[in-house]
């Protein structure tokens, strides 16, 4: 019996080897200053994948400025609407990073104000909606002319209310600091009996 369980032993030590004999560890030396003033501490093996460096962001402080005054003006045109506000969404119509979306609760069945502005631009376009059940999907397009302030009253069920910014033209528009933004108040009766 002890020579069996021997053998059993050698036959799982050889296996575990025959293993461990097929794997390969790659475990890199550590680098050390070099020996001579002239010589690189880290030696690049490969130049980097042009495709993997991202594009350098261009911030224009002039535009910035301009940006930050367009978004005072937006706030003052979307909460000129009185009454609480279940979604409010501001973003930049153009630049480097654009366009905004949200997605809110409403907390009751009514109706509701939709404000949306722009500022800085020559128009844009906000959607508003719900999806139900069974019900055509056909959200509120609101266009704007960023001239001031448009605002809609709604009805809303109760669940959840999206709202995102069209973006006007392509992609690569310059970056001028316009922006544009989205406010849902109410609901109406709600507002109206707590006067």
């Amino acid at each position: 019996m002890a020579a069996r369980d021997r053998r059993q032993v050698v036959a799982l030590a050889a296996c575990s080897l025959m293993t461990l004999m097929g794997c390969s560890y790659d475990y890199p030396e550590p680098e050390y200053p070099p020996a001579s003033g002239t010589d690189p501490l880290n030696k690049p093996t490969s130049a980097p994948d042009a495709s993997a460096v991202s594009p350098p962001v261009y911030v224009d402080p002039l535009v910035l400025e301009r940006e930050v005054k367009n978004y005072g003006e937006l706030d003052r045109l979307l909460k000129a609407v009185p009454g609480p506000a279940i979604l409010f969404e501001e973003g930049p119509l153009d630049g480097p990073v654009r366009g905004f979306g949200a997605m809110e609760k409403v907390p009751a069945a009514g109706q509701y104000t939709v404000t949306a502005a722009c500022v800085g631009a020559s128009g844009a376009k906000v959607s508003v909606g719900q999806e139900h059940p069974g019900a055509p999907f056909q959200p509120l397009e609101l266009a704007l002319d960023c001239a001031g302030s448009t605002s809609k009253v709604i009805e809303l069920e109760q669940g959840y209310i999206f709202a995102h910014l069209d973006l006007p033209g392509p992609g690569d528009t310059p970056w001028t600091g316009a922006v544009g933004g989205v406010r849902v108040t109410g609901p109406l009766a709600a507002a109206e009996g707590g006067r």
